[in-house]
């Protein structure tokens, strides 16, 4: 049985590498359930990344070039982040779910962009509420965040 599964996971990663010299990739959005719970933590957060945000009452449709659909409530325009599609959050249940396209992302300006997102969250989660950010080290590729006593 696990010789098929690797099998499998082959051809998938074949089929992935041949579309991909081809420029054939098969993007979509995604959606990612998240814990950004705060709302203007949120914006902030993606504000100190350079970014400008539009904020509608009801999900809009977010614009790509592909035929992919899907709606948010927080937009990022593609052009912000010289990207195929904007990245959208949608409200449901109590969070903002990250609508995109990671093909996209992974290709545009930003690549680390949920990196860098999840990282200034934490810190303005951990400093809202009293904590003191000593230190912040990417270490392999891995953001670590040393927090202090609340103040």
């Amino acid at each position: 049985m696990a010789r098929k599964k690797i099998r499998l996971t082959l051809c998938v990663n074949y089929l992935e590498q041949f579309l991909a010299r081809r420029k054939l990739i098969m993007s979509h959005f995604s959606t990612v359930r998240t814990q950004f719970t705060d709302k203007k933590l949120l914006i902030k957060s993606l504000e100190q990344m350079g970014l400008k945000i539009q904020e509608h009452t009801n999900p809009i449709a977010l614009n790509t070039r592909w035929n992919s659909q899907a709606k948010a409530n927080l937009v990022i325009e593609r052009a912000q982040i010289k990207c195929g599609s904007d990245i959208g959050f949608l409200y449901k249940q109590n969070a903002y779910q990250l609508v995109s396209d990671d093909y996209d992302i992974r290709n545009s300006i930003m690549p680390d962009f949920k990196q860098q997102l999840g990282t200034n969250y934490a810190i303005n989660v951990a400093t809202k509420q009293g904590y003191r950010v000593l230190r912040q080290e990417t270490i392999d590729g891995q953001v670590q965040i040393t927090i202090g006593a609340k103040r």
